[in-house]
């Protein structure tokens, strides 16, 4: 079971169905929930002086302005908690930026969760980065909700992007505490030839092997498609009724930029249920 959820708090309007979601995991797994936010005065401040003749800092008026709106925040969510019955919840607040503040909060925590319309549309310094920083830099498996996710989604169908990859095998191992109590899990393999997954062997068959130690219901779907993986996997998630789909990242650096693969970046684009990701 995951015993500390870390859900991050930002001013965009998807967060409440984040919230919704981070919670019903908090209340069904008994965990603590911590709501991270950030006023992101050290980031302003570091714009500021990059950009200003002689360098500048924010006013004092203008970080009691930003520390106040991040409060705000912090409340709503302990009334969220409340509404919602979460018995263990707490909050923090930091300076820092948000990318900074989650990877720092993922160290002491079993899942964290965030909006991924506000981690891929939010920050001042790397917008587009936030997302891929996530997934391929925090400590713990990153679970990212789409605009389309149902608040109420109780993670009992599982689907599996099964490649093979390091990335997929430690979302697996992170994940069993969801996986053992789903109703149905099913592993997705695409174009296993040319994507040379289980060479040698029958794609999916050895993880299905494994995974039913821990779940009865477990299934294979094999998909020999000319569509890109990415999206074959989304309609996979469409046809099976899945709720979250469980998936490997993969990143390298550029410029102290973190640079998706082309299907993580395409199922970051598509999804419409929960990516529970790592790298």
């Amino acid at each position: 079971m995951y015993k500390t959820i870390v859900v991050h708090l930002s001013s965009a309007t998807g967060t409440p169905r984040t919230l919704d979601i981070a919670a019903g995991l908090a209340n069904s797994m008994g965990a603590h929930l911590i709501g991270a936010t950030t006023s992101g005065i050290v980031e302003l401040n570091y714009l500021l002086a990059a950009g200003a003749e002689g360098g500048s800092m924010l006013l004092p008026e203008d970080c009691e302005r930003l520390h106040a709106e991040a409060q705000q925040r912090l409340q709503s969510f302990d009334k969220h908690c409340n509404e919602c019955g979460v018995n263990s919840f707490e909050t923090r607040m930091l300076d820092v930026s948000q990318a900074d503040a989650m990877l720092l909060q993922s160290s002491y925590c079993d899942l964290l969760v965030a909006d991924l319309e506000d981690v891929a549309s939010h920050g001042l310094l790397m917008p587009a980065a936030l997302p891929g920083t996530l997934v391929t830099r925090a400590a713990r498996p990153v679970m990212l909700v789409p605009p389309l996710a149902s608040p109420s989604a109780a993670f009992s169908n599982l689907l599996i992007a099964w490649n093979g990859s390091m990335g997929i095998n430690r979302v697996i191992a992170l994940a069993l505490p969801l996986i053992a109590r789903a109703a149905k899990v099913t592993i997705a393999v695409c174009n296993p030839e040319a994507e040379q997954i289980d060479a040698g062997g029958e794609p999916g068959a050895d993880l299905a092997a494994y995974l039913a130690r821990h779940n009865r219901n477990v299934e294979v779907v094999r998909r020999d498609t000319d569509e890109e993986a990415d999206t074959a996997l989304v309609n996979l998630a469409a046809e099976t009724c899945a709720d979250l789909m469980l998936a490997g990242a993969f990143g390298h650096t550029r410029l102290r930029q973190w640079v998706l693969g082309s299907t993580t970046r395409g199922l970051l684009r598509q999804t419409r249920i929960p990516l529970l990701m790592t790298h």
